[in-house]
């Protein structure tokens, strides 16, 4: 379903929004912020785990192939 502004919309500030939610909102939304930071740390630090564990593999493969037979 398509939204239509209208004229006498306007912007609201964030600020103004967050005033006006309870204190239980302002509680859940930092709690789920709180887990989305969480979220990405954690999805940083695996990503850079896998990265390193494909360096690792590459030069024991790269140390393999260059060695002399003979």
């Amino acid at each position: 379903m398509a939204m239509h502004s209208s004229p006498t919309d306007h912007l609201v500030c964030p600020a103004q929004v967050w005033r006006h939610l309870s204190t239980d909102l302002q509680v859940h939304v930092i709690r789920l912020l709180a887990q989305l930071a969480a979220h990405l740390v954690l999805t940083e630090a695996e990503e850079e785990r896998a990265q390193l564990a494909r360096k690792e593999t590459r030069d024991a493969l790269s140390a393999v192939t260059q060695q002399d037979p003979a």
